[in-house]
């Protein structure tokens, strides 16, 4: 209840100011476009990740259904007045907007990405890794493995697609961005699919899954 209400609080704020159609000035598109910011930074990757984590469940999936039509309605209201009202600066900001939103939903299409994200959710270690985006090596943490999909805590979103170099106890591996969705810390709990790992690199995980199991198994008794 509370997502619908939330959801309906921001899409009337939005509205307030073009209830009757009227151009926007510099100002308002400025509130508006921080808006669309925040909700595309901010609530969409929560209203994804409560989505995934709730198929099937009729409030989640109208929550972001409602979410998403008013991000594009908001979208549309813009880009009616952006050629006219928008300074040079907020036209990026307005696109690199859409991008973001564009690849968070996009990364949603993949049927298969989809269920292997359920199954990669469970958090079932945390070891530390070193991966590579392109930007030079990166610590970050391995939180599961799947077959050939890998769960991994990074320290920024990581664009669908995207190539990965992961690296763990000296046994490397790559692969590509299936989903990425940031928390409120700024970390990015990102899926890749790795492309023919070595068997190396798959035994090296496989032990310190096995070995965190036993762990958490010796505290239960």
């Amino acid at each position: 209840m509370l997502s619908f209400c939330s959801s309906f609080k921001g899409e009337f704020a939005f509205g307030v100011l073009f209830v009757y159609g009227n151009p926007m000035t510099r100002e308002e598109f400025e509130e508006a476009l921080k808006a669309f910011e925040s909700e595309i930074k901010k609530k969409l990757p929560s209203m994804i990740n409560s989505y995934l984590m709730n198929r099937g469940n009729r409030e989640y999936e109208a929550a972001f259904t409602h979410l998403v039509e008013t991000l594009q309605r908001q979208r549309k209201v813009m880009l009616r007045d952006l050629s006219r009202a928008a300074r040079h600066e907020q036209k990026i900001r307005y696109f690199n907007a859409i991008y973001n939103m564009d690849s968070q939903l996009r990364s949603m299409g993949n049927r298969d990405a989809l269920k292997q994200q359920l199954k990669l959710r469970q958090r079932r270690i945390h070891a530390p890794v070193v991966y590579d985006i392109g930007e030079g090596p990166q610590a970050g943490d391995i939180l599961n493995m799947q077959d050939e999909g890998l769960l991994m805590e990074t320290a920024e979103k990581v664009s669908p697609d995207h190539e990965v170099k992961v690296s763990i106890a000296g046994k490397n591996a790559r692969g590509k961005a299936m989903w990425s969705i940031p928390d409120s810390s700024g970390l990015a709990e990102t899926g890749v699919k790795l492309l023919n790992p070595s068997e190396d690199f798959l035994k090296e995980v496989r032990k310190i899954l096995s070995e965190e199991a036993k762990t958490k198994k010796d505290r239960r008794d």
